[in-house]
């Protein structure tokens, strides 16, 4: 049955939901190449060697790409749920504290790693170029650099900057130039009658975020000038921005977005009261592909909204199986294509799904015939129990492949995502 033509909205076959006409791409239509109609008399079969016209070659052939787009994303998804190529490395936590947070990138050259601890220590690891056939890290890598007397809450990087929060209250936020000879490594501490418990952090070019009681502390020059403080009512717990607008989720469960472009700006609250109770807290936010939103609660439940519509209350995919029901700091993170995401819950497990079809998380094909053969239980990062909750996911990607990384207790496990092998 074809959809019905609504005065003002287009159809979208894709997504299969109605769009306003003026939110509708632009289509540039190519010039079509001249065609002469045969003589009269001449058979159907023989026009044109037995093709059929321009239009319907390039309906077939946007078809065809599609399904084949389709097919090789089925394949990525079975060839990342079989994923057993791993290494694990423990890192030396002064008191034995736990790895609270943990971030990796490369920077001129170099590869440059982060993690915190449970304890406040701040710890880095730097590689070059010379030493990456001896492995990305060795045991004498690491070094602790600073204490910020509190749990390390949050690392987050931009360009050639690394900001690190601790929680508690009295917060501080530790500058780490991974470009030394153009700025200091200094910590700045902040005020704790103005702002404390900092839980989370978001860096985009010099703007930084911050997660805290009841507000969302915005820094317009990395954390060195005065803050504006964004009021929320209620504890944030999740923090992400975008060029013009800041987006927080509460510890109420109500989602606010912030226009940056307007002094003294109050929040709009987005997505209706569709999380706002007493139970369903907004752990994680994340803006994917320009146009839509990841939410997950502290209910367990993961899924992407249209952010066309700021009222829509439908996701446009959900995902289950995520296991949470009160932690307020559960590791998500998402691959740098967008296409998949990656949570890690109660049950000490990592799941991964598709950003493109949701549902369940992707598991091993069991098939009789299976595409990629099952990995061993002991090296496959999903769906299997690690034994220390897991604190802190990322995703990096280098010319070796795209690497997920999962610090649990004081193990860091780097899993080449598609890749198989033995676990060391």
């Amino acid at each position: 049955m074809m959809p019905r033509e609504l005065p003002g909205l287009y159809w979208d076959e894709d997504r299969q939901r109605y769009f306003p006409v003026s939110s509708k791409p632009k289509i540039v239509e190519k010039p079509r190449p001249t065609v002469s109609l045969p003589a009269k008399g001449v058979p159907r079969a023989s026009r044109k060697n037995g093709f059929d016209s321009p239009g319907s070659r390039g309906l077939r052939s946007s078809r065809y790409f599609a399904q084949k787009d389709g097919i090789l994303h089925r394949i990525l998804c079975s060839q990342i749920a079989s994923t057993s190529k791993s290494t694990r490395y423990t890192l030396p936590t002064l008191h034995g504290g736990s790895l609270t947070a943990f971030q990796t990138t490369t920077y001129n050259g170099c590869m440059w790693s982060f993690a915190g601890d449970s304890s406040g220590w701040f710890y880095s690891s730097l590689i070059d170029s010379e030493r990456e056939s001896l492995g990305f890290h060795t045991s004498h890598g690491w070094r602790a650099d600073f204490n910020l007397s509190s749990e390390i809450s949050s690392i987050c990087i931009s360009g050639s900057l690394c900001i690190v929060t601790s929680f508690g209250p009295e917060s501080k936020i530790l500058h780490f130039p991974l470009d030394s000879e153009s700025q200091a490594i200094h910590v700045i501490r902040i005020n704790p009658h103005a702002a404390h418990d900092v839980w989370t952090s978001d860096l985009r070019g010099s703007r930084l975020v911050l997660g805290a009681n009841k507000q969302a502390l915005v820094f317009r020059n990395g954390g060195q000038s005065r803050f504006e403080g964004l009021k929320t009512q209620s504890d944030v717990f999740a923090v992400t921005q975008d060029e013009n607008a800041v987006y927080t989720g509460s510890r109420g469960g109500s989602i606010l977005r912030f226009d940056m472009r307007l002094a003294g700006t109050k929040g709009q609250e987005i997505l209706g009261d569709t999380f706002t109770s007493k139970t369903n807290s907004v752990t994680n936010l994340k803006l994917l592909r320009d146009w839509q939103l990841l939410v997950a609660n502290i209910d367990g439940s993961i899924a992407t909204f249209d952010m066309r519509y700021l009222q829509a209350r439908t996701p446009i995919l959900t995902c289950f199986g995520h296991v949470n029901s009160y932690t307020t700091k559960t590791p998500l993170v998402i691959d740098t294509s967008e296409d998949f995401v990656f949570a890690a819950g109660q049950d000490r497990q990592v799941k991964v799904w598709s950003l493109r079809a949701g549902g369940s998380p992707l598991h091993y094909d069991r098939s009789p015939f299976p595409i990629f053969p099952p990995s061993p239980r002991n090296s496959n990062p999903f769906g299997i129990p690690f034994e220390h909750p897991i604190n802190a996911l990322q995703v990096s990607e280098d010319k070796d492949g795209v690497s997920l990384w999962v610090t649990s207790h004081m193990n860091l496990h780097k899993y080449d995502l598609g890749q198989r092998g033995v676990a060391l």
